[in-house]
């Protein structure tokens, strides 16, 4: 016993039941399952680990248990050491996004396995879900309604920015979760609230550098700009005079989008999708660093 609660100690977690669990009399799986479609829908990053086979004497032989990056869970497969270390797995798992399959023997004496008395194995399986990119299309023309409809396609939420009514309309994009439109495009941007999930593709008229400036206020994930090389030089020239670092420049995606030779805006539309694809499938997003707010 000793030896169970000073390992223990070395992964704590906080067990955190949904009020759902205790009110409702439904299944435990059943509701654990609701709970995880519903952190679907929301665009969370979660771990699902589901015990697919156990051999022998076991805690349980049934059990699904939500891991959340902090280490908190919902459900339970177990209890115990052995769920210490599938809760420590499923946390690196979020971190790396990929999802894994893990085998213990819960047996002390047996070669690797871990100081548990049970006797029996546990193999289970991890999935990650990790959150979609949450796109903010800064700009309402040709470019960002085919990047629309791409996102529409591979389920990415996104929301419109842009200076003009008669370009964000619900007509145009049907399925954007919000239309931010202010003539002044700064306050539409800030209007969306950016967060680590953001990922900026700008596609303005002619406010390029003014949502440049304010995206670099925020922690997002990601901002790209669609513009031509003398131009970025321009806005960048223009940025750092008005006190944006070298440093916070550099992590502006521009020119934007893989390289395939694209001309047509369907093919630009494309390779922005497609870096971005690309990026959240190498789990390694721009995360720009905050820019000081008392520069605005």
């Amino acid at each position: 016993m000793s030896t169970m609660k000073d390992k223990s100690e070395e992964f704590p977690v906080r067990l955190v039941l949904h009020k759902d669990f205790r009110e409702k009399g439904g299944s435990l799986i059943m509701l654990l399952m609701e709970k995880v479609a519903l952190l679907n829908r929301q665009n969370e990053t979660f771990a699902l680990a589901m015990i697919i086979e156990s051999k022998g004497s076991t805690p349980r032989h049934v059990g699904k248990m939500i891991v959340y990056r902090d280490g908190t869970i919902e459900g339970t497969v177990g209890g115990g050491l052995a769920e210490h270390y599938i809760i420590e797995e499923s946390v690196k798992a979020i971190q790396n996004g990929k999802s894994k399959l893990v085998e213990y023997k819960l047996n002390r004496h047996a070669k690797d396995g871990i100081q548990m008395s049970c006797g029996g194995t546990l193999r289970v399986f991890i999935e990650v879900y990790t959150s979609r990119p949450e796109l903010v299309l800064a700009g309402a023309g040709h470019l960002a309604h085919a990047l629309s409809k791409l996102a529409d396609s591979l389920e990415y939420p996104y929301c419109i920015v842009d200076d003009r009514v008669g370009y964000a309309t619900k007509e145009r994009f049907p399925n954007a979760t919000n239309l931010f439109v202010n003539e002044n495009i700064e306050d539409a941007l800030l209007a969306a609230n950016l967060n680590e999930k953001s990922y900026v593709i700008i596609v303005t008229k002619d406010g390029d550098d003014r949502v440049l400036k304010t995206a670099l206020q925020f922690p997002i994930a990601y901002v790209g700009m669609v513009a031509s090389k003398r131009k970025v030089i321009t806005i960048f020239e223009k940025l750092k005079s008005e006190g944006v670092t070298e440093e916070q420049l550099e992590q502006v995606r521009s020119p934007i989008g893989l390289e395939i030779g694209s001309e047509t805006t369907a093919e630009i539309a494309i390779s922005i999708i497609g870096e971005i694809i690309k990026l959240t499938r190498e789990n390694k997003p721009v995360k720009v660093k905050q820019l000081n707010r008392s520069l605005q």
